[in-house]
C-alpha cells in the first residue's frame, strides 16, 4: 500500500485508488497529491475492502476492473452488499473493457477509459471530495 500524503494534513477522507499496476497508481497518486488529495493504493480488491472494513472511509474509489486476485467486479458487489460501504461512490477506470456499459452495470458514479486523462479524474473526484486546503491545491 502507498500513501500520498500531502505536507502537515490529517486527512478523515482520501481518495481510495485500486489498481494493480504500480505506474498508475504512483502517477495518480502523484497527481492527487498536486492538486490538493490525499491518496491511498491498493493492488486488488481484497487489499481495498480489507483497508475500508479497517474503517478507511474515502470520499471517492477510484476502481480498475482487471485485476489479479479479486477484480473490480468482485470489489464492487463485495462493497454494495455492505451496508457500511455501499455508499461510498466509484469512479470506474479501465482499459479492459468499454468502460460506459461497466460502470452503468456497477453503479457507479463516473467512469474513464484508460489512458487516463488525468484532468477528467481530478473533476470527476472533485464531484465528491474536496481539496486538503486551498493552500496546497493547484488549479
Amino acid at each position: 500500500m502507498h500513501r500520498w500524503v500531502a505536507e502537515a494534513a490529517v486527512v478523515a477522507h482520501p481518495v481510495l485508488v485500486i489498481d494493480d499496476h504500480a505506474d498508475v497508481v504512483e502517477a495518480i497518486g502523484l497527481y492527487l497529491k498536486f492538486h490538493g488529495h490525499d491518496a491511498i493504493t491498493a493492488t486488488d480488491g481484497q487489499q481495498a475492502l480489507g483497508l475500508l472494513r479497517e474503517g478507511l472511509r474515502p470520499c471517492v474509489i477510484v476502481l480498475d476492473l482487471m485485476m489479479p486476485g479479486m477484480d473490480g467486479f468482485a470489489f464492487r458487489a463485495e462493497q454494495l452488499a455492505d451496508t457500511t460501504l455501499a455508499e461510498i461512490p466509484v469512479i470506474v477506470c479501465s482499459a479492459a473493457y468499454d468502460a460506459g456499459p461497466a460502470a452503468e452495470r456497477l453503479h457507479a458514479a463516473g467512469f474513464l477509459s484508460k489512458p487516463t486523462q488525468m484532468g477528467a479524474l481530478l473533476q470527476l473526484i472533485r464531484q465528491h471530495c474536496k481539496p486538503l486546503s486551498a493552500g496546497n491545491a493547484v488549479s
